[in-house]
């Protein structure tokens, strides 16, 4: 999620998911579009995005930022001309504010860290907007346990399951949500969501949205939030970004008692908007926090079981100082 004041306007809230399957693999994890000469540069600053090289139809290699809150994989317009990428069907996309209708390539295979995924049907959008060569969304990673170790600077797509989910004690039950906000085990269009975190002592939803740079909580929780915590002043405001051109006021504020998993993150700044994903995934109703890159880089790994409905939590940091968000 972009935030005014020239930072870029840098994700895509959707939840139009769907599945793909392939092989274990891993891919490195870049901060931005790699310029010539910068191919193997790691990522140093968390506090953006987290992006892998990925193959287009086998020819080239391009910067996609991983990003779990949007369900299907996009391109940038310059990609699509690069690559002369035939159209698709115009398919609904949700952003901040509302879906709207948007133009699609077809793409006939994307290597993401070794897996190959085929017959993708892509949202194309400005490259100035999606500040990145595209995304990688929930239609390729809907099916599998996907890994960011934060430490190693690495994210790796794995089979769902396996001994490490059976040993581990950092694992935590989820759901699947659908767009009418029901739990789905086995839901097609979903977001995995953790019903057991915490705030100010009260339960929160929480999702995971890697391709955000801040964490954004929805109206119910920042009201919670003020009914344990009073406010003598108003909350300042300024304006968030997504990917297809909307903008949405968001509140400044944080909140003094976070907790995720068996993770107690303390005093914990946030953004509180009315985002369109809320409402999609109805969570608009009860407290509910969108968790971007800000708190996944918390912990020195997060991951997302798809296939099994389960998050990880794992190795606790230190909380960096906080500089305040950018405002003018």
């Amino acid at each position: 999620m972009g935030v005014d004041q020239g930072w870029d306007r840098r994700t895509v809230l959707a939840v139009l998911a769907a599945a793909a399957a392939a092989t274990p693999a891993s891919a490195q994890v870049f901060s931005a579009i790699p310029r010539t000469g910068d191919e193997h540069r790691i990522l140093n600053n968390m506090v953006t995005r987290m992006a892998a090289r990925v193959g287009v139809n086998g020819r080239e290699r391009y910067a996609f930022v991983i990003d779990t809150g949007a369900g299907r994989t996009s391109v940038s317009d310059r990609v699509a001309a690069e690559m002369r990428l035939p159209p698709g069907p115009e398919v609904l996309v949700h952003g901040v504010t509302s879906a709207v209708m948007t133009p699609t390539v077809r793409l006939d295979r994307l290597q993401f860290g070794g897996r190959m995924f085929n017959d993708l049907v892509c949202p194309v959008f400005p490259a100035e907007q999606l500040a990145a060569d595209g995304l990688v969304g929930l239609d390729v990673l809907s099916r599998f346990r996907l890994t960011f170790d934060l430490g190693a600077l690495r994210v790796t797509l794995a089979p769902s399951g396996g001994s490490v989910v059976e040993t581990s004690e950092t694992f935590y039950e989820a759901t699947r949500m659908n767009r009418q906000g029901r739990s789905s085990a086995v839901a097609q269009f979903g977001q995995l969501v953790l019903l057991t975190a915490r705030a100010e002592g009260q339960p929160v939803n929480l999702f995971v949205d890697s391709g955000a740079q801040y964490s954004i909580g929805n109206p119910a929780l920042m009201e919670m939030i003020d009914r344990y915590v009073p406010r003598s002043a108003p909350r300042e405001r300024i304006q968030v970004y997504g990917v297809i051109g909307q903008s949405i006021e968001a509140r400044i504020g944080e909140v003094r008692d976070l907790q995720i998993g068996r993770f107690n993150l303390g005093t914990t700044p946030l953004l509180f908007a009315d985002l369109h994903a809320f409402r999609v995934l109805g969570l608009a109703e009860r407290p509910a926090l969108l968790m971007g890159a800000d708190l996944l880089t918390r912990f020195r790994q997060v991951g997302l079981d798809y296939g099994r409905n389960r998050m990880v939590f794992a190795g606790l940091r230190r909380a960096r100082p906080f500089a305040g968000y950018p405002t003018g």
